[in-house]
């Protein structure tokens, strides 16, 4: 006979009595508890509860209301830097590495399914619905693109019983700043990044109230939901645009980070220099330039603590809802974000600026509230844990693992996690790349180019120091690659240095022809 849980025994006692059925069978559909699945777009580890800045304090009062309420996985990353590859890793379950979905970036309608490893294959929102539950969706969970930009979604509209404000445009119109705010006269706007004078990498303040702003929408829409009465569990999705750049937010929030008291990342000017080039420095340099850096930290901080008010209006919403006792609630970022570190301004890279993300899960009556699993976690591990705490079979695709036994234990054991990513430069053909990130350490591999990257986070925490070439290093290299290959069977490693790049007797490793700025 199968043993349940400790919290899957709760859940299920909880709901029944809730449903004043204690003879109801427990195969019925009535009995599983409902999910809020809250992904928010581009927050890294400064949120309050994980402090990844700590020259600064960055205001996430509700995220961290709800962290004193949940699971906090300190060392959780994501299966890729980037939205679109990563939100349809977590949500088909199967490692985009693995399927070839890295880059599916601008298509408009479910682009993934054209992935032979994708065609057939059951979604997280397609699962539940399969088996009774009511799907119900709202902003960005899947990659779109917001008006005014050209409208895209990767939604697939079978899925779900409802989507907000359409499965075909998902996400409401968001206003931008005044241009005098986001094209100042005293920077080089001509040569501006990601578009110039008339671009989309812009920051500053919006004379407008919350009410105006997009991610208010999405809330508004999905508390609605929590105040109506449903007829079976549901699987609620709530996807927050911020704080995805352009990092414009009202200006209340501006005024929470004055300029006078913005603290800068730290920052090497070689630091790239035993690393791969992730050929976005020209960004960087254009900061530094035109004296942006400082404003850059500001707005994307006030666009964290505007993101984490709309997730408090939606925690308010449900604690005031028929739900709240009988509610799993997930909450989620797609991937991390440089803010200088490495010569980078936003994701895109391997390192655990761009990986780490928030990650919290609050199961009702869970006997670990609160408390910190410093295990290394992927965001691949959602589907197969909600699979887990609903108390349904597996499917068999899943590349990802239930953290039901971390939930239970914050100190079991976890296997290495892998990102990847497909570099677009160098061009013509770019460069892929692979991270394992285990308890302590970082590996990366590039095997177009044959550059491994290893750092020691017990002593390296900023991950200046690249020493996959120290001999005394070999056998971790050798664990890590192991965990390569047990993902992608396919993987080889070349003899000889890396292309570009010379080893001295010590094992340090340099690039050729190097210059900082």
């Amino acid at each position: 006979m199968r043993t349940l849980s400790p919290t899957r025994l709760f859940l299920l006692v909880a709901s029944v009595l809730l449903l004043h059925a204690c003879d109801a069978p427990q195969e019925k559909t009535e009995t599983k508890p409902n999910i809020l699945f809250i992904a928010v777009d581009d927050m890294n580890d400064w949120a309050g509860f994980l402090a990844g800045h700590s020259g600064m304090k960055i205001h996430t009062p509700n995220i961290d209301r709800l962290a004193a309420s949940s699971m906090v996985f300190t060392n959780a990353h994501t299966p890729a830097p980037a939205c679109a590859p990563t939100r349809a890793a977590i949500l088909t379950g199967v490692h985009h590495a693995r399927s070839g979905a890295e880059n599916v970036y601008w298509g408009d309608g479910p682009k993934w399914r054209e992935f032979e490893a994708l065609r057939e294959v059951v979604t997280l929102e397609q699962f539940f619905q399969q088996n009774g539950y009511k799907t119900l969706g709202a902003g960005k969970i899947y990659h779109s693109q917001a008006p005014p930009w050209t409208p895209t979604s990767q939604v697939e509209p079978a899925n779900w019983d409802f989507y907000y404000p359409s499965p075909y445009i998902s996400h409401p119109f968001q206003i931008r700043a005044p241009d005098e705010v986001i094209y100042p006269e005293d920077v080089d706007n001509e040569n501006r990044p990601g578009g110039g004078a008339n671009g989309w990498w812009t920051w500053g303040a919006i004379p407008v109230p919350d009410e105006k702003m997009a991610d208010y929408h999405v809330v508004d829409w999905a508390s609605h939901q929590l105040g109506q009465s449903h007829d079976k569990p549901f699987f609620l999705a709530a996807g927050m645009w911020k704080p995805h750049d352009p990092w414009e937010v009202p200006q209340k929030y501006f005024d929470m980070y004055p300029l006078e008291d913005i603290v800068l990342p730290e920052r090497r000017k070689d630091d790239l220099e035993d690393a791969f080039d992730h050929g976005r420095r020209f960004i960087m340099e254009w900061v530094l330039d035109n004296k942006q850096w400082e404003k850059i930290i500001q707005s994307y901080a006030a666009s964290i603590t505007f993101s984490d008010a709309m997730v408090g209006r939606l925690l308010d919403a449900l604690e005031q809802s028929a739900y709240a006792e009988n509610t799993i609630v997930v909450l989620w970022s797609d991937h991390g974000m440089h803010m200088g570190e490495k010569d980078n301004i936003e994701k895109f890279t391997l390192w655990e600026r761009s990986t780490r993300v928030p990650l919290l899960i609050s199961v009702p009556g869970m006997a670990q509230a609160g408390t910190r699993c410093d295990q290394p976690v992927s965001l691949m591990d959602l589907y197969p844990t909600l699979v887990d705490l609903t108390d349904f079979e597996q499917p068999a695709h899943l590349d990802g693992k239930s953290l039901v036994p971390q939930l239970n234990d914050p100190g079991t054991e976890t296997s290495p996690v892998v990102s990847s990513y497909k570099f677009p430069n160098p061009k013509p053909n770019g460069v892929t790349g692979h991270a394992v990130r285990s308890m302590r350490y970082r590996y990366i591999y590039y095997p177009e180019i044959n550059l491994e990257e290893l750092y020691d986070h017990e002593n390296d925490p900023n991950e200046w120091d690249n020493v996959a070439y120290k001999k005394e290093n070999a056998q971790v290299i050798e664990e890590h690659r192991k965990v390569l290959l047990d993902l992608l069977p396919q993987m080889s490693w070349k003899e000889g240095p890396p292309d570009g790049y010379s080893i001295d007797t010590e094992g340090q490793v340099r690039k050729d022809n190097f210059e900082s700025f």
